[in-house]
């Protein structure tokens, strides 16, 4: 049956023995007109949470100069989070995959906007320095005249695949020395063999 109940003024809920007991609504309920919750933990128990808003305001609270950091956490474990926030710092957006509930500990790192800063000079290789993107002169390629430069020691590791023929190429592998005594082994397109040291040259050129 349907009930009415109307009212002039404000209409209180309230138990006799707050907060041990509570008030518990066990059907759906609907609120047409706006909601408000004070207090200072909400908890939505719900399998899937749908949100109409396109946006969703965190930090509400804060109408001033804030020199600190808000953002979104989701649970890893019972003590573990992961999340985003936006750190007025730095001015910059954060990822973190392990954070405390507060989300101050841990490592934060910031979002890169715009695009990527390579390291290093004009022509210097990038590759993984801890993280980040490091260069060095001594490893670069030069785009205008196909130059590779290496300026250190190249590590070349065992295989026993062989030296692939590619046209317009020379590739190398190393792999245990043979008769040549130094385990690297070319293919020109030509020929398919193991470059010679220098004192098996020697022998060589006395044998024959």
């Amino acid at each position: 049956m349907t009930t009415y109940k109307r009212i002039d003024g404000d209409f209180y809920i309230q138990t006799v023995y707050p907060p041990e007991q509570k008030v518990y609504i066990d059907t759906d309920t609907t609120v047409t007109g706006n909601l408000t919750v004070q207090g200072n933990l909400t908890y939505i128990n719900v399998t899937e949470l749908n949100v109409t808003d396109p946006f969703i305001l965190v930090n509400a609270s804060n109408t001033g100069t804030y020199s600190s950091n808000s953002g979104l956490l989701t649970h890893k474990t019972s003590s573990d989070y992961a999340g985003i926030r936006y750190n007025d710092n730095s001015g910059t957006w954060e990822l973190s995959v392990s954070t405390s509930s507060s989300g101050t500990t841990g490592t934060w790192t910031p979002i890169v906007s715009g695009g990527i800063t390579a390291a290093g000079a004009n022509t210097e290789i990038q590759y993984n320095d801890g993280g980040v993107l490091g260069a060095n002169a001594a490893f670069a390629f030069d785009y205008a005249t196909s130059r590779l430069t290496i300026d250190g020691t190249a590590a070349l590791g065992y295989t026993s695949v062989p030296p692939t023929s590619v046209a317009n190429t020379a590739t190398m592998v190393a792999n245990i020395p043979g008769s040549g005594g130094t385990g690297i082994y070319f293919n020109n397109n030509s020929n398919q063999d193991e470059l010679i040291s220098k004192s098996k040259a020697i022998v060589f050129s006395i044998i024959f």
